[in-house]
């Protein structure tokens, strides 16, 4: 199996899985956490797991990697626009109507936005992309959700 498919199948089971203590953090039901504290939470998580895997990977050595910044300052502003859809999510959980079985297929929806930066941002056909298979698993992907969240 290429391991870019087994990055693929935790990455699935750590997003889904991440989506339960969410709903339990925010509902109404629950805890009821103000989304400030959340945040705060989940920017803590991300501190404390990326200083263990860079310890993991070197520690030190990460200090003088000449791509540092850049890197840093990119990271950063994914895990803003990750932390605006995190919280959005979180914030539908409010109410107490809302499934995680219903919400999460619907937010997953955002394959097909990633695809489509895929193919434009960074021109994937040419890297052998197959259009077609993607159009169907993409299709299938929005039908899926539809189906789930109506």
């Amino acid at each position: 199996m290429k391991t870019w498919v087994i990055a693929g199948i935790v990455a699935a089971f750590a997003y889904g899985l991440y989506s339960l203590p969410l709903k339990y953090l925010s509902s109404d039901k629950y805890m009821k956490a103000p989304l400030e504290v959340i945040a705060l939470g989940l920017a803590l998580g991300v501190v404390v797991t990326g200083g263990v895997f860079a310890w993991i990977k070197g520690g030190h050595a990460v200090l003088a990697e000449p791509k540092l910044w850049p890197g840093l300052l990119i990271g950063a502003a994914a895990g803003a626009i990750w932390l605006i859809g995190t919280l959005t999510v979180t914030a539908a959980f409010r109410d107490p109507a809302t499934n995680v079985a219903q919400l999460i297929p619907l937010v997953n929806a955002n394959t097909v936005v990633a695809v489509l930066g895929g193919l434009v941002v960074f021109r994937e056909l040419a890297n052998g992309a197959d259009l077609t298979r993607i159009a169907v698993g993409s299709a299938i992907i929005m039908i899926g959700s539809y189906i789930l969240s109506a």
